[in-house]
């Protein structure tokens, strides 16, 4: 097992980009934390007055944690895709929106 993590380790040593795995796990943090944000800011107020039936009615609270899941994924995905492709030349050193 010791040495599966250290083949992990070495795999990303000298790199600047990230596995797109964890570009996606950026992006459905992302959107978790929308859904959860709009969801209170939209129905927090009627979990007062009608109880856990608002939970049914959590549509556009799910669509806007489905667009920031998506936006930010596709946003991960092209900026590790610019690091990528800066690392192919080695004289670049610095940040990507550089």
């Amino acid at each position: 097992m010791e040495k599966k993590n250290s083949q992990r380790r070495d795999r990303h040593k000298n790199r600047k980009s990230v596995p797109y795995g964890d570009a996606v796990r950026f992006g459905l943090i992302a959107g978790i934390v929308t859904f959860l944000v709009s969801a209170v800011a939209t129905e927090g107020s009627k979990l007062s007055e009608e109880g856990f039936a608002v939970v049914l009615r959590m549509g556009m609270p799910a669509l806007y944690g489905g667009i920031a899941f998506v936006v930010a994924t596709l946003v991960a995905f092209i900026l590790n895709w610019v690091v990528s492709r800066k690392e192919l030349d080695s004289e670049i050193d610095g940040p990507v929106l550089h």
